[in-house]
């Protein structure tokens, strides 16, 4: 944690230096308005594509949220006896999305703004069903058995399981990139030069996310533990269908009825039309197959270089290592924290409570960031939201190591109060810290020819900060 503040206090210093960044903290300072700044105010969204963007994303997130937590909850109801299929999966989608984030902002950069989501739309619910198909299959041929061994080296299980992991990973490459396109790319477009829309609509985006966060898991529960996980597999397919028709529908409609989308897709298909006479230009070569295939995999290996030393030398590369870092953590209801405090026989409805009340806490965070930027500024909201979430962090060191109740007893009171209550009200400045922190990396990149390129880098460096909290905590049995 301590390294993740001295960055971001680096980062944010580097990043007033920008003309752009320095503006935007200028213009957020509080001020009396005159007459003329609110005749000069940005003209307001379209409530008709706003609310079909907001409801697009939200079934997007839905989905997302969903399948991460069925999947999960699939394999170890079919595999009880090893933690081996999960983890394998956990590994292959994570590291997919480390070394594929890049190319898939290379898409959004290159492709139609409103094709390339149709497409990853389309690539994430037909992933999202094979996860589930492939689950299904498993549960009529493997669940239940009457032994407590259920081998998952038979040749269905491995080609099942190969199947899901497949869909994982083309599922969380294709989440990758509806976050880029839409959430980076259209997001920013669609607020032009206001950042009072920026700020508006990065709030929207995030609640909705933290909703989905919240309620898509207890939603899964309930589908297994009132039907059955095979009616869950079922119905959660049907879901994806259906939700895939009306995504593309509501992608339409919003992108009709924003024309600054419009002129963003102009704009881009000119530069592409200049960079091809420029190819033209030059004389083919023609080469055997194989050494064009060798040609093609230096290129891209070169632009993909290329990339990350961009974006490492520019000034909000900073802040996107301090936000990555914060991935680095085993403060939050995964895998390795839910086993720790299960260790300490608390119960699943005070764990399910517990992280409603984190989730609550964050959307405290989301509100509480534009009013510390219009006090205080961006880079300002921003330090103040990552130190507050450092000092709400103290108590929960001291819980951890003071009177800390061992394997199999329940800590003392005062003890989980200072855990939970800390954990609690960090969310607030974890939130705020990360809207202020996406604003910066858009503000920061809104005229780069490859953004989208560059944004979908952060992804990677947060699914790499998650990789090394997974294999830090493997040699421990708690912490």
């Amino acid at each position: 944690m301590a390294t993740a503040v001295d960055l971001i206090t680096t980062s944010t210093g580097r990043a007033v230096s920008q003309p752009v960044l320095a503006e935007q903290s200028t213009n957020a300072e509080v001020a009396p308005q005159t007459p003329q700044m609110r005749a000069a105010s940005p003209p307001s969204l379209d409530r008709m594509a706003l609310a079909t963007l907001l409801v697009q994303h939200f079934s997007n997130s839905w989905g997302q949220r969903t399948a991460e937590f069925a999947v999960y909850i699939f394999l170890v109801a079919l595999f009880p006896d090893t933690l081996l299929p999960a983890s394998i999966y956990g590994f292959a989608t994570t590291g997919s999305a480390t070394l594929l984030s890049g190319w898939a902002g290379r898409l959004v950069d290159k492709h139609h703004n409103l094709r390339i989501v149709r497409a990853s739309i389309i690539a994430a619910k037909l992933a999202a069903s094979m996860m589930y198909a492939g689950s299904l299959v498993l549960l009529y041929r493997l669940f239940p058995l009457t032994d407590t061994a259920r081998p998952w080296s038979t040749p269905l299980a491995s080609g099942m399981f190969a199947v899901i992991v497949m869909g994982g990973c083309a599922h969380n490459l294709a989440g990758v990139t509806i976050s880029v396109a839409v959430e980076r790319d259209w997001v920013t477009t669609i607020a032009a030069s206001s950042p009072e829309h920026l700020t508006t609509l990065n709030t929207y985006m995030r609640r909705i996310d933290l909703l989905c966060k919240l309620i898509a898991p207890l939603f899964v529960s309930l589908l297994t533990t009132a039907a059955s996980y095979r009616f869950a597999a079922i119905f959660l397919c049907v879901v994806e269908a259906v939700c895939l028709f009306f995504e593309l529908i509501w992608t339409e409609i919003s992108y009709r009825r924003f024309p600054a989308l419009h002129e963003a897709q102009a704009a881009k298909e000119t530069a592409q039309r200049v960079r091809s006479r420029d190819e033209d230009h030059r004389e083919p070569q023609s080469v055997p197959f194989w050494s064009g295939v060798q040609q093609q995999t230096t290129r891209k290996l070169k632009e993909a270089l290329h990339d990350w030393h961009d974006f490492a030398q520019h000034p909000v590369f900073l802040s996107s290592v301090a936000i990555s870092s914060l991935y680095l953590t085993v403060l939050s209801f995964d895998g390795t924290m839910l086993s720790y405090l299960k260790a300490h026989t608390y119960s699943d409805s005070f764990l399910a409570g517990i992280r409603g009340l984190n989730v609550v806490a964050g959307l405290l965070g989301t509100m509480a960031m534009p009013f510390l930027e219009r006090r205080l500024g961006l880079v300002r909201a921003g330090n103040w939201s990552i130190w507050s979430e450092v000092l709400c962090l103290l108590p929960v060191l001291i819980a951890l190591y003071v009177c800390a109740p061992a394997d199999g007893s329940r800590a003392p009171a005062w003890n989980a109060v200072l855990l939970f209550g800390g954990m609690m009200l960090s969310r607030i400045g974890l939130w705020a810290f990360d809207l202020c922190q996406l604003k910066e990396l858009q503000l920061a990149l809104a005229s780069h020819p490859r953004r989208n390129t560059l944004t979908a880098l952060q992804f990677s460096l947060q699914n790499i900060a998650d990789m090394l909290k997974v294999r830090c905590c493997s040699p421990i049995r708690t912490w």
